[in-house]
């Protein structure tokens, strides 16, 4: 596998985990919040999402008119003995704020005997969060277990007493420092990791008590962009630049008369990176601050409207927008209620209602189950519906939508039924801080059926945890953390109809200690990198090392690995060393042992200097320039630096901001080569490749261009609805906007040079183009939908060619990111039967990628498989395809694959998939590919039989990720066939 390869398929799981967490968050309220069970009896209207005036009706106020609120209570150790000089804050992700409110805490400090006060709280569900010297942070809850209730609901102009947080002992100090990208401390910056929060002094540096290892932090102020880190505490700094922010400002108004819209939901979306909202006021105005630079798509959501910004805003850094104007058009609310059978209210969950030809709309719930859908289209949809711990029903009743809103609905759930019991260390006590999933083992005889899985809280000292919500069924259970080993195999448990399942018991393996250092050749420490551990088991204790390049694994089980230092999903290199030379060191554990090892890398302090100046040379002031180690590898693609710099936004941030004179210097790099790309704008941008460290640099940013076309249906009309993607393959730019009732016409006002792919969808029919703009440039492309497909077929194993059950194919024009989120509904069709067929609707015509999974990422034997298609464009309504054949993994679930000592090139960028070639482009000297005789230059045209040319090299990654000592053969372009016995991972 390729660097490229490598980072490509690990950034996409971690887009698709980033979109999780996100969600994850936001159904938990975000920061998993949390409230008393009731709010108190009498006084004012309960207030959420906007706020309604009572319980029923579409009477609604401005919350933020309204008389505020408070909160009190005490915050104190579990015997009841009040925390002094405690940090608490309040705050609220209701749908009814804007970005900027549910961002804000208001905090306050504990008295002596623990108790505290909060007041001028808007009257929507609340947060409370509290945090002490000495302590791990916590949170308000009320009740036991996982269906503790969450939120404190609010009343205006009264106060909720009794709000209570039981803190723990064992917290740590997380000390770091909040900077602007020039380098200047930032005072009075917000900072929060998990339920700690706090602010940074006069000099910029914060101290938070947090739990002791991994943490993530989040900084953000006044007139910035929100910054993020990973790290470890204690022991390791944590520094955060935060970007001058960038300001979305405009007015929304009704399409047919221009009257303005108040109380619209205005949310910019800078597409796979993040969102913001604003909410409109009496005027229509709106305005979205800290905001990244960027291309950001708008969209207003209204009780009785919705709209799209005509194209996607673009915003330079610290640039507020010419006021931009979103033409709202009739749409209707949808309103319901999510009740748990028996009578209560679900409190943290959503609705998503789809139509496959209008698209779909989402709510949260809010308050009392309360779910608010704004912005719907006449159509007729399909719920989906998800309470947190409890179980949806399969299907729900229609939601037709025509002319006016629907209130008074109502999804039920049911409590479903648990799994509880203890995860504990091989010695038998508890082991705390894991958390315990339970996956549902499918039944081929069923493939369609309904599952469901479930996810603990951390466990607690005596290691308990509580798995909700299930139906009966075959489960693997197992816990994973960071700092554990997980269980081995995971175990494989009954849930019977009608009973909770008690008393299970997983025990992790016995452990020893891994103890060391991670250095530069210059005997200097290296900080905050990632230190992984190779061997049999995939899935094996992380940690990152602290400030002075220490790092401490304290339950590695028994056994023999490879430890590495990483940084980019890249292992640092030795001195040397290349990157098809094995890295790290060789170390053997003993239960109950603690080994110390000490990594030496190359050196971290290169530098690569230089300016940035525009087409007619003048400096950039508003550039951001960043660098991406090219691969040394013979395998290593053309291009390859440059494509993996797009998927930058998942890693820490690392660029440099040019100053006046358009300069800029980029520090702590490995020695090596790079690309250097400089981006403004949302579309401007210029690169240098092959810049060694230590070097200057000149980067020309190009003008922008811009690509616009029109859209029309076959027979005439232009779609009411469509989504354009553009793609430039060599380059990996991508880009896409949603457009609305514009005629047919799109436009993307700043792209930079290059040749790319334009894919249009819409519910009328799908198309792609090829254009091509110079700097500067403006291409025009015109594009006729071609009709939709239904798509018939069936799902094989490539080497036995029986059927396999339980596979969901996703089939979406070629060039297309394809995420996948909680919020996805996937039609049962699409899920192979007990004889592998499947049924896809309305796929795009032409060239096309299915995308062949696991039903709900079950582990059924069977990992993801991409398949590039070639659909009929004339002629045809339905397609019946070859059988998709995909390959069985050739090794257990968290078992490691061997290595075959072999590297393949990647495709040039836009190659045809019949026209792919698997080409050796290295081989490790010594290496079981060596031994058994490949060369450099070799074509791998099978895999143990099975044919791997062309469109089929998707078969290749699984059938050749082998467990160590697996004979595989290689059948060659030349004419020979060898076999290669993987070797273990060294």
């Amino acid at each position: 596998m390729t660097q490229t390869t490598r980072k490509f398929v690990t950034a996409a799981a971690i887009g698709v985990i980033a979109l999780l967490l996100g969600w994850w968050w936001t159904v938990r309220g975000r920061e998993e919040v949390a409230g008393p069970e009731e709010a108190p009896d009498g006084g004012g209207p309960v207030f959420a999402n906007g706020p309604r005036v009572d319980g029923a009706g579409p009477g609604r106020l401005d919350l933020r008119l309204v008389d505020r609120a408070a909160i009190s209570g005490r915050v104190r150790e579990a015997d009841g003995r009040g925390i002094g000089g405690a940090t608490v804050c309040v705050g609220s992700s209701a749908s009814g704020l804007d970005s900027k409110e549910q961002a804000n805490r208001t905090c306050t400090t504990s008295a002596g005997d623990g108790s505290y006060r909060v007041e001028g709280l808007l009257p929507v569900p609340q947060f409370v969060h509290a945090s002490a010297a000495g302590h791990v942070p916590g949170q308000y809850r009320a009740g036991p277990g996982q269906r503790a209730r969450t939120l404190v609901t609010l009343r205006a102009g009264q106060e909720t007493r009794e709000v209570d947080v039981v803190l723990l002992a064992g917290g740590v100090e997380l000390k770091g420092v909040v900077r602007d990208l020039s380098g200047g401390e930032l005072e009075g910056a917000q900072v929060s990791s998990g339920f700690a929060h706090g602010r940074t002094g006069a000099d910029g540096r914060f101290t938070l008590w947090v739990a002791p290892g991994e943490a993530y932090l989040e900084a953000h102020a006044d007139g910035y962009a929100r910054g993020w880190m990973m790290g470890v505490a204690p022991g390791m700094t944590f520094e955060i630049a935060l970007t001058p922010e960038s300001v979305l400002v405009g007015r929304v108004v009704r399409a047919e008369d221009g009257a303005p819209v108040a109380g619209a939901s205005v949310l910019a979306v800078k597409p796979m990176e993040s969102s913001a909202e604003a909410i409109s006021d009496t005027n229509g105005n709106f305005r979205i601050e800290g905001l990244k630079p960027g291309a950001y798509r708008l969209e207003a959501f209204h009780d009785e409207a919705y709209g799209v910004g005509a194209e996607s805003a673009v915003l330079g850094l610290g640039e507020t927008s010419e006021p931009i104007v979103i033409r709202a058009h009739p749409a209707y609310l949808v309103e319901g209620t999510v009740t748990v059978a028996g009578g209560e209210s679900c409190e943290q969950g959503w609705v998503r209602i789809t139509d496959t030809a209008v698209g779909s709309r989402a709510g949260e719930v809010e308050a009392d189950g309360l779910v608010r859908i704004r912005g719907v289209l006449p159509g007729s949809y399909e719920p989906q519906v998800e309470c947190d711990t409890y179980v949806a029903e399969p299907t729900y009743a229609p939601v037709a939508v025509v002319d006016a809103a629907i209130r008074g609905l109502r999804w039920q759930v049911q409590p479903g039924q648990a799994i509880r019991g203890r995860v504990v260390l091989s010695g038998g006590t508890g082991a705390r801080g894991l958390h315990v999933g339970a996956e549902p083992q499918p039944d081929p005889s069923a493939p369609r059926a309904q599952a469901t899985r479930a996810w603990s809280e951390r466990t607690a000292d005596d290691g308990r945890f509580e798995l909700l919500g299930l139906l009966p069924g075959r489960y693997r259970v197992s816990a994973s953390s960071n700092e554990h080993p997980r269980p081995e195999p995971p175990l494989e448990v009954e849930l019977p109809a009608g009973q909770d399942l008690e008393d299970i018991l997983l025990t992790l393996p016995a452990t020893g200690e891994l103890r060391g250092t991670v250095k530069d050749s210059e005997g200097l420490a290296v900080k905050g990198v990632e230190v992984t551990l190779r061997g049999e088991q995939q899935e094996l204790p992380t940690t990152r090392t602290l400030d002075d390049g220490s790092f401490r694994l304290k339950q590695v089980p028994a056994g023999s690995y490879r430890v590495q230092a990483v940084q980019g999903w890249v292992p640092l290199q030795a001195p040397g060393t290349t990157d098809d030379d094995v890295q790290g060191t060789a170390v053997t554990i003993a239960t109950g042992e603690v080994r110390e090892v000490q990594l030496v890398v190359e050196s971290q302090h290169g530098r690569i200097g230089g300016r940035v100046v525009d087409s007619a040379g003048g400096p950039l002031s508003d550039a951001f320039v960043e660098a991406t180690r090219e691969s040394d590898s013979p395998a290593a693609g053309m291009g390859d630096a440059l494509r993996d710099s797009r998927w930058s936004f998942f890693g820490a941030e690392t660029r440099k901001l040019t100053d006046q004179d358009g300069r800029f210097e980029l520090s702590g790099l490995s020695d090596g080569k790079y690309t250097l790309v400089a981006q403004r704008r949302g579309g401007g941008e210029g690169s240098v490749e092959h810049v060694a460290t230590g070097n200057e640099v000149e980067i020309k940013i190009a003008d922008a261009g811009s690509i616009a076309g029109t859209v029309r249906i076959q027979g005439g009309g232009a779609p009411e609805k469509f989504e354009v993607s553009l793609h430039e393959p060599s380059t990996g730019w991508r880009s896409s906007d949603r457009f609305f009732r514009t005629g047919g016409v799109f436009r993307f006002p700043e792209v930079p040079r290059g040749d790319y792919r334009v894919i249009v969808e819409a519910a009328e029919g799908s198309s792609s183009a090829k254009t091509s703009v110079g700097e500067g440039g403006r291409a025009e492309v015109q594009i006729e939908l071609l009709p939709l497909l239904t798509v018939r077929g069936r799902v094989i194993d490539a080497a036995s060619s029986q059927p396999v059950p339980g596979m969901e194919v996703r089939i979406r024009a070629r060039g297309q990111v394809q995420m996948f989120t909680p919020y996805d509904q996937t039609p049962r069709g699409q899920t192979s039967d007990a004889e592998g067929r499947f049924e896809v609707e309305k796929v795009a015509a032409g060239p096309v990628d299915a995308m062949v999974l696991p039903k709900d990422w079950v582990e059924n034997g069977y990992g993801w498989s991409s398949i590039a298609l070639e659909l009929p464009t004339t002629g045809a309504t339905s397609v019946e395809l070859p059988p998709l054949r995909i390959a069985k993994k050739r090794r257990s679930e968290n078992e490691a694959p061997g290595d075959l000592g072999l590297r393949v090139q990647p495709s040039a960028p836009g190659t045809e998939p019949g026209e792919a070639k698997l080409i050796v482009g290295s081989v490790r000297p010594g290496g079981p590919a060596m031994r058994a005789g490949l060369q450099i230059g070799d074509e791998i045209v099978s895999v143990d039989g099975q044919d791997v040319t062309g469109a089929n090299g998707y078969l290749f990654q699984e059938m050749s990720a082998v467990p160590a000592g697996t004979a595989v053969k290689l059948g060659l372009g030349r004419g020979a066939t060898i076999e290669v016995v993987a070797d273990a991972m060294k």
